[in-house]
């Protein structure tokens, strides 16, 4: 029953092709084949979320600010891939590791593109994927540019579940970690998600120096050891120098 309900109301949504699009209840039922009761009762709830909003004159109904906040988001998700792609296409090819583009989205770590390695063996995140933003280097890079404010309050609500031995579960050591990471400009995990993995990652900023995403980069731990990551610190910090250069970063 919820399903179908959902399913009926994102069909009524899929009714906009575009931004000046309106329609009255009635329109909307003809096109869905749906009793008229039915819409109503969609368009009701579609509305109390501001993703519809209804003309009290006309009584036609158009894509509410709800909707058009998702727009943006996706847009501006969509531009800082096309901006990225080039830098981290040419980081895989370089380092011969997978290469990840993070940014934080209702707490979480999401990845929004990722580059597979050309090794057999290689550790992969899927687009899509959500990660705490505690663990991790891919993660937690973007928890270390929030202020002290929302660091608190994160740990409060979410807490610092363990995953594997080495994810940092002690709020005075995360907090160590991130006014490390700061300080010098990336951090590093070893198996804090994945046993066997090693991560690095550096801050993506855009105007105003403002935090957009992070940059990564994860392999196996037999092939990322210590002479490999002098070379992949500097080469992933200066990339992800460069992106925040295309994206406006002064």
């Amino acid at each position: 029953m919820g399903t179908t309900s959902l399913s009926r109301g994102l069909n009524l949504l899929e009714c906009y092709g575009e931004k000046n699009d309106t329609f009255r209840a009635q329109d909307l039922a003809s096109r869905l084949n749906l009793p008229i009761s039915t819409v109503y009762r969609h368009l009701d709830i579609l509305t109390q979320h501001r993703f519809l909003h209804k003309n009290p004159l006309t009584k036609q109904y158009h894509l509410g600010i709800s909707i058009q906040r998702l727009g943006r988001l996706a847009g501006d998700e969509s531009s800082l891939v096309q901006a990225a792609l080039p830098f981290l296409d040419d980081l895989s090819a370089q380092s011969h590791e997978t290469v990840f583009l993070t940014v934080l989205a209702n707490g979480e770590s999401v990845c929004i593109k990722k580059i597979e390695s050309n090794r057999r063996i290689r550790l992969t995140i899927e687009e899509g994927a959500r990660q705490s933003l505690h663990a991790g280097a891919s993660s937690r890079i973007l928890l270390a540019y929030q202020t002290d404010t929302f660091i608190k309050k994160w740990i409060e609500t979410n807490g610092l579940p363990r995953f594997t031995p080495n994810t940092i579960c002690s709020e005075a050591a995360l907090l160590k970690v991130l006014k490390l990471t700061r300080k010098q400009g990336y951090t590093v995990s070893d198996s804090e998600v994945d046993a066997g993995s090693i991560a690095l990652a550096a801050p993506i900023f855009g105007p105003g120096g403002k935090l957009v995403a992070g940059l990564s980069l994860a392999g196996p731990k037999d092939r990322l050891n210590n002479e490999a990551l002098t070379d992949l610190i500097t080469s992933i910090v200066k990339t992800a120098g460069n992106i925040s250069n295309e994206l406006g970063c002064e």
